[in-house]
């Protein structure tokens, strides 16, 4: 008996044993199960979760995005995908779920990285008949900067014209008062010899007002001379470096003109000497006035016939004190031959440099006055931007986006805001202003490949030249007529572009690089009738729209400025019907943990099971979920 029941002890440890490891092994395999029922649950909800694209997005700006808004709702609207399965578990039951967003990868995040990659995979697959390239790219910013930086040239050494203008312009001032006071002169002594009091009276007071009179205009010719060599000196060293920028070909377009502002400089600087010797000389001859005056008083009080002597010893006096009169003569070069035509040039430039939206409007087109609010536009949230070089190729499918999907002027859109490309390039928060900006930047596009243009044509350099010699002449500095024709470089250039301008608006076409049959305006009809030849040119069919030309400045600007701004013209427009929409609600990615909890199921059935391993009956699980578009 002692052996049986010995027996039967052991066969009883030996089925306990067995039972727990066979029960401990289900028990392992079910919570495999139980892991991966979760791992299925997490993914297949965030799968669920990411097929709540934003409609008004993908239908209108093709982008597929959830609008999660924060950490809370996501994990809201995850809850209710990972529930059904929960609720469905079974053998692998689960209970007490939650979720806690680890990470949130928003459209306005990481520099707009994500709204970027979603937009360029977008253009990629769907735009075929795009043939962008890294040196299509690199090749139209080129021309972009080389036309900037010739129109800032331009600019410049046109303004130092119009100073050398204003110094020659001082000493023809000074001039005429030193040829007034040597008139006054041969007069004078002329009514001496007459013995005409009157006439010498009336001759030494002229002399006096323009002896009194050079102080003034010496100081306005001083003043001249030195804002002008102030001036070209910084512009000298404030270009150096756009200048280091340029081609050799665009470098030898300007250096020999360049050059010709420090010679007349160089120059001036030694016909100031002479001229400062001159008026001073011809300043003294208003001292003495006194004298001659009460000279003319007293013979006035003479009787002609009682003291004749006397009166002509007095008239004698006079004339000797007369010849001490001096009348000085610059003989240096100065002076412009035909103010006139040069001044015309001026209120061409000033006219032409005015506003340029009332230049250019057509006249069947009202100027949109939208504005908007940018307080709660993505482009506010600087935080998040930081500049960055784009991927070439990259920046041309999203300009080309950016001008597909945005209504620019030439579109005539039915909106409040209305010019949405142009906000994208220039950032104001209204229609005018950034109308405006874009234009104006267009405006310097044109000028500066304008300007090549002339210079590029020996036609139209022979018109400059001759016109330049006969408003500069033949009594002044020989680089003289080099800086007026400058200056006329600088109005016709502006002026076709000002036409250039005018034609895009009127969704015409404007050649990037024109050639004579491009041109618009010829130099003559410019200068008879400004105002009249613009209103009326011939219409061109071949080039580039005013959309290309906006999409030919995008490139020159910072693309998370672009990007951003986009993103703010999507709102505005989306909030339009949904009041809450805002971009930064928009959810590109996301990673969320999600915790349950499980139920032991076999171990509790092996015989002590519970007891020998010392479990308890429930267990925690947690997992994590990716989800991405």
């Amino acid at each position: 008996m002692r052996q049986k029941g010995s027996i039967t002890v052991f066969l009883s440890l030996i089925l306990v044993c067995v039972s727990a490891l066979i029960f401990a092994l289900l028990e392992s395999a079910r919570t495999a199960g139980v892991r991966y029922y979760l791992q299925t649950a997490a993914d297949a909800a965030m799968d669920s979760l990411y097929s709540n694209f934003h409609k008004e997005l993908w239908e209108n700006y093709r982008l597929i995005l959830y609008e999660g808004v924060d950490e809370q709702t996501v994990e809201k609207d995850y809850m209710r995908y990972v529930k059904d399965y929960i609720d469905n578990s079974n053998i692998y039951r689960l209970d007490d779920p939650k979720a806690e967003v680890m990470d949130l990868r928003r459209i306005t995040d990481d520099s707009a990285f994500w709204f970027e990659k979603e937009l360029t995979e977008y253009m990629k697959y769907n735009l075929v008949d795009f043939s962008g390239s890294v040196e299509s790219f690199e090749e139209a910013k080129k021309d972009v900067e080389q036309a900037n930086i010739i129109r800032n040239i331009t600019v410049a050494y046109g303004g130092h014209t119009k100073e050398a203008v204003r110094v020659e312009k001082s000493l023809m001032r000074i001039t005429e008062s030193l040829n007034n006071i040597s008139s006054a002169k041969s007069e004078l002594e002329a009514y001496i010899a007459a013995q005409d009091e009157e006439g010498c009276r009336t001759s030494l007071m002229t002399i006096e007002s323009e002896a009194d009179s050079l102080s003034d205009k010496l100081k306005v010719y001083e003043e001249a001379a030195d804002n002008f060599e102030e001036s070209l000196s910084n512009t000298e060293s404030e270009l150096k470096e756009e200048w280091e920028k340029l081609t050799s070909e665009n470098k030898e377009l300007f250096e020999e003109g360049s050059g010709d502002y420090r010679n007349y400089s160089t120059k001036d600087k030694e016909r100031r000497t002479e001229v400062i010797t001159k008026v001073e000389a011809a300043k003294e001859n208003s001292q003495n006035m006194a004298e001659r005056y009460e000279l003319i008083d007293s013979i006035a009080e003479l009787d002609a016939d009682e003291d004749a002597d006397e009166i002509e010893d007095k008239w004698g006096i006079l004339e000797l004190s007369c010849n001490d009169i001096r009348t000085p003569v610059i003989d240096s070069a100065y002076g412009i031959a035909d103010e006139s035509r040069e001044e015309s040039l001026e209120s061409i430039m000033d006219l032409l440099s005015g506003d340029i939206i009332s230049l250019v409007l057509p006249s069947d087109r009202y100027l949109s006055l939208g504005s908007v609010d940018k307080a709660s536009f993505p482009s506010s949230l600087t935080n998040n931007i930081s500049a960055k070089e784009g991927d070439p190729v990259d920046n041309l499918l999203l300009n080309e986006y950016s001008a597909r999907f945005f209504a620019d002027f030439s579109d005539n859109a039915d909106k409040e805001f209305a010019y949405e490309l142009e906000y994208i390039y220039a950032g104001f928060d209204t229609d005018k202003e950034n109308l405006s900006a874009t234009l104006t930047d267009i405006l310097a596009l044109r000028t500066g490949l304008n300007y090549i243009h002339i210079l590029s044509d020996s036609e139209k350099m022979e018109q400059v030249n001759n016109l330049a010699i006969n408003i500069a002449g033949t009594a002044g500095f020989v680089e003289l007529s080099v800086l007026i024709s400058f200056l006329i470089l600088s109005v016709w250039s502006l002026a076709e572009s000002v036409a250039d301008i005018k034609a895009l608006l009127n969704k015409e076409k404007v050649a990037f690089f024109k050639t004579e049959e491009d041109w618009r305006l010829g130099l003559d009809s410019l200068m008879n009738s400004p105002k009249s030849v613009l209103d009326n040119m011939d219409k061109k069919e071949s080039g580039l729209d005013y959309e290309s030309y906006t999409k030919y400045l995008l490139l020159m600007i910072d693309s998370n400025l672009r990007d951003y701004r986009m993103m703010d013209m999507i709102q505005n427009n989306i909030s339009g019907k949904e009041a809450d929409f805002k971009m930064e609600s928009m959810i590109y990615a996301s990673r969320i943990k999600v915790y349950a909890k499980s139920y032991r199921v076999f171990s509790s059935l092996s015989i002590g099971g519970g007891e020998l391993i010392s479990l308890s009956p429930s267990y925690k699980l947690y997992t994590e979920a990716i989800g991405a578009y």
